[in-house]
C-alpha cells in the first residue's frame, strides 16, 4: 500500500517533533542541587502569609544548568482553624545556584513586561514547556499537603475533646 505524499510528509513533521522531543528531555539535563533546601529557600524568600496561616507550596523543574535552575513555583497560604485559603501564588522563577545551593532567585516582571522579562529570564526550551498557569501536578501536591494539614488539626482537636 502507498501512502499519499501529504500522508508521508505528516509522518515526517510527526517523527521530527517526537525525536525533538526526546533530545530536550534527554539531553537537556537538570543540575544537581538540594531539593530541600531549594523548598525551604523559596518558602522564606518568595512565599507569604497575610492572616497567620502556614505556607503549602510545591515547585516543578523545568531544566537548568550548573548556574541557574528554572523553576514553576506556587504557594497558598492556608489557614486551618477556617480550612480556607488566606491567599497565594503561581510563578515562574529562575534559582541562581552555586555548588548546589540556591545563592539568590529571579523573577518575571508584571504586567506589559512579563513577556519581555519571561524571553530575558528563560531559555527557549525551558519557556516552550512551560503552563501559562500552575501546573496541576502542583495544584495537587498542595491540595495534598492541605489536607495532611487539616487531617492533624482535627486529630489534634478531637484528642482535645
Amino acid at each position: 500500500m502507498k501512502l499519499k505524499k501529504s500522508a508521508k510528509r505528516g509522518l515526517w513533521v510527526i517523527g521530527i517533533s517526537v525525536l525533538a522531543i526526546f533530545v530536550l528531555y534527554v539531553f537537556v539535563g537538570t543540575p544537581s542541587f538540594d531539593h530541600a533546601e531549594a523548598e525551604e529557600y523559596l518558602e522564606n524568600e518568595i512565599a507569604w502569609t497575610n492572616e497567620g496561616g502556614v505556607v503549602t507550596d510545591a515547585f516543578k523543574v523545568y531544566g537548568g544548568n550548573e548556574e541557574e535552575i528554572y523553576v514553576w513555583y506556587a504557594f497558598e497560604e492556608f489557614i486551618t482553624e477556617q480550612n480556607d485559603i488566606g491567599g497565594g501564588a503561581s510563578i515562574a522563577v529562575k534559582l541562581i545556584i552555586e555548588d548546589g545551593i540556591v545563592i539568590d532567585h529571579q523573577i518575571p516582571e508584571d504586567g506589559s513586561l512579563y513577556t519581555e522579562s519571561m524571553k530575558e529570564l528563560f531559555p527557549f526550551h525551558v519557556r516552550w514547556r512551560m503552563p501559562q498557569a500552575m501546573p496541576l501536578s502542583l495544584e495537587k501536591a498542595i491540595a495534598l499537603e492541605q489536607a495532611k494539614l487539616l487531617a492533624a488539626f482535627e486529630e489534634e482537636q478531637n484528642q482535645d475533646e
